[in-house]
């Protein structure tokens, strides 16, 4: 029975891994398409054209390749992407402890970050645009704060989130989280998806609905684009920008203590059910040696390689 269960784990595992290989190929090829179309657009119009792109992108990549995935491998939508409605009470408090973990994570960011650039390593990828009018501001949120949440939940925590539960939640969250943090390919992204992933991954597996992870990767996102529009824009003084979301921050960290204070009643809310068919190191090295994985651990080295030359 563990000969069959680790068979069909590495099976799993390599389908999800060409479905990561397969979006980073359609990622590249896009950009290909971005840079050619760029070369013949007027800079007044450079900026909207590479948030359409990005729109496009990220729906063709992660959301059709997906639809095609499950129809390869025979998955039911409904399995992978559960959009259960969550209880009002239920829903804010999730959110709020995801949001914390987000926060707390990017702070962890900065700090390794700093330490890293002390050895000369630096991401050379900019991931901010500077927007110059309302149009652009808001072809800024959607394409941020709208569309990844969208489809990056549906990829991460729907299809490869789910198709590894039957492994564990605890193993499907970590491995979700890590594929996750990967695939955002720069040192600046990574250990801050890595420990998100996690977050909204538990969210997902507490609720069994994409509604939370899809809510509080909206407002991650969205928090750091007003942010940002702000800035730029010069809405306010920089310190009172600033007060305003450390202010923010502080409410929704402050938040998510009593959140998680009251969901700890339920003494089992936190816990995840053992899986003891195959034990975990097992599971992790099935994982990371299948096909699969390995074409997409490939992608994520080129990219992250990218990110620093």
């Amino acid at each position: 029975m563990e000969f069959y269960n680790r068979l069909q784990l590495r099976k799993t595992a390599s389908g999800i891994g060409f479905y990561i290989f397969t979006i980073i190929i359609s990622m590249y090829f896009f950009a290909i398409i971005g840079t050619t179309v760029s070369a013949f657009t007027t800079n007044s119009y450079s900026t909207i054209v590479s948030f359409l792109l990005d729109n496009i992108v990220s729906i063709s990549s992660m959301f059709i390749i997906g639809l095609f995935y499950c129809s390869f491998s025979r998955t039911d939508l409904s399995e992978i992407a559960p959009i259960k409605r969550v209880s009002g009470k239920l829903l804010y408090k999730l959110v709020l402890i995801a949001l914390s973990i987000a926060f707390i994570a990017d702070y962890l960011t900065e700090i390794f970050l700093s330490g890293v650039s002390l050895f000369g390593i630096q991401n050379k990828v900019s991931m901010d645009y500077t927007t110059n009018n309302s149009v652009e501001s808001i072809l800024y949120i959607i394409s941020v704060a709208v569309i990844p949440p969208l489809v990056e939940e549906f990829a991460f925590r729907g299809i490869i989130l789910h198709k590894l539960r039957k492994y564990g939640d605890t193993f499907a969250v970590l491995i979700s989280a890590v594929l996750f943090g990967l695939m955002h390919g720069n040192i600046v992204q990574i250990p801050f998806a890595f420990i998100a992933g996690i977050a909204l991954g538990f969210v997902t597996v507490k609720s069994n609905s994409l509604i939370p992870s899809m809510t509080a990767h909206f407002m991650i996102n969205f928090t750091s684009v007003i942010y940002s529009i702000a800035y730029d824009n010069k809405v306010l003084e920089e310190s009172l920008i600033e007060l305003i979301y450390i202010s923010f921050i502080i409410i929704v960290i402050i938040g998510a203590v009593f959140s998680a204070i009251k969901l700890s009643k339920d003494k089992n809310f936190f816990k995840f059910e053992a899986y003891s068919e195959i034990a975990f190191k097992d599971r992790v090295k099935t994982v990371f040696t299948s096909t699969g994985i390995i074409f997409a651990l490939i992608a994520f080295s080129v990219e992250t390689v990218i990110s620093v030359i």
